[in-house]
């Protein structure tokens, strides 16, 4: 058998979930803003040769795939999650954030992020003018983003997982690009990114089904039902609640929506029509300062700041709350704190260079893309 060329970045079994017949599923596009019944899963969140850039990669996946179905499986027979530090929890973590860094949502970030820099690097040559007018993208977008995951997962792991089991007539969403990050207790910043995997208050949210979606969260930061009591399941029986979860697949998907279609297939359908205009239209925002002289008069330096920004929801999930002394912090301090201390390498404290001279470096400007 040759290598794989049709890649997925969403994998079948997963969106099997949503599937009355484990072959076919039901999608909402946005850029035809239409309903789609009865499509094709084979078909569905795949590129071609997305992964060539190492033609191993679609089948390590695939074995990570296989556990990560087996330790979905476990959780939907106990209707809990993984023992915190057990194999299947191990193994859940890592699909989630291997999940997160392979869409083509990821590779779109990256793309920017090339373009932005590349043009910055060209500033001043002979090739200035020429690469304004270009568009310069990746060959692989996720090949960058997935040499991370060995970087991600060591901070990601103190995140607390919870299932929230959906017992509404209402049922969760999936997207393709089904993992999403936000944080809620940083609702409000726009000056800089507070996704990021140490953020303090970041929350991940993974639809398993229409009737179970996964979080992790910052335990410090939030109290999810009785998860301070040591509780790892809450039971949602607000319909508002269900469409506030589902709001984030409709804002944060980059093409497709997937429903099951069981009942209430026109809910889906209406809050799709009706978050589709504050769905963001750019979603990567670039922070360039001016030069400033460092300490050394030969040398000058200067920052740039690349994030994407919280989407445009305020989160109002019933049983999600906010614990009483991260409230008492201004909103201007949360941005700036963490949940873990990071060492730095020799190499690392090199390549940041010397802190300017004068202060601050002041804002040149911010671009949106």
């Amino acid at each position: 058998m040759g290598e794989r060329n049709d890649n997925h970045f969403v994998p079948r079994f997963y969106l099997r979930y949503w599937s009355a017949d484990t072959k076919s599923t039901n999608l909402f596009n946005f850029s035809r803003m239409r309903a789609i019944e009865g499509v094709s899963i084979k078909g569905q969140c795949q590129r071609h040769n997305f992964y060539a850039f190492a033609p191993k990669l679609e089948d390590a996946l695939g074995d990570l795939e296989d556990a990560a179905a087996d330790s979905i499986r476990l959780l939907k027979t106990n209707n809990d999650v993984p023992r915190r530090g057990s194999d299947e929890w191990a193994v859940l973590l890592a699909f989630i954030v291997f999940q997160k860094l392979r869409t083509t949502n990821t590779g779109r970030m990256t793309d920017a992020m090339t373009d932005y820099i590349s043009k910055l690097w060209l500033e001043g040559t002979q090739y200035e003018e020429e690469a304004r007018n270009l568009k310069i993208e990746n060959v692989y977008p996720v090949a960058i983003p997935m040499t991370l995951v060995g970087n991600v997962l060591p901070i990601a792991e103190d995140l607390r997982l919870h299932l929230l089991i959906n017992e509404t007539a209402r049922q969760f969403i999936t997207s393709d690009d089904p993992v999403v990050l936000h944080n809620q207790y940083c609702e409000g910043i726009t000056w800089q990114g507070v996704t990021g995997w140490n953020s303090t208050g970041l929350q991940i949210f993974f639809p398993l089904s229409p009737t179970e979606l996964v979080v992790l969260f910052d335990a410090d930061t939030y109290k999810l039902g009785r998860s301070h009591r040591g509780e790892t399941v809450t039971r949602l029986t607000n319909e508002r609640d269900i469409a506030q979860l589902n709001s984030l697949q409709i804002l944060n998907a980059h093409h497709n929506v997937y429903y099951a279609g069981f009942c209430g297939a026109e809910k889906v359908l209406s809050e799709c029509r009706g978050l589709a205009r504050r769905r963001p239209k750019t979603r990567t925002t670039f922070v360039e300062t001016e030069a400033k002289e460092t300490d050394d008069p030969e040398t000058s330096g200067s920052i740039l700041h690349m994030y994407e920004p919280l989407l445009p929801v305020r989160l109002e999930v019933s049983k999600l709350a906010v614990r009483r002394d991260r409230r008492r912090i201004a909103l201007h301090s949360r941005a700036n704190m963490y949940r873990k201390v990071i060492p730095k390498t020799d190499e690392e404290r090199a390549a940041y260079g010397k802190p300017p001279a004068g202060g601050r470096y002041a804002v040149k400007k911010i671009t949106h893309i």
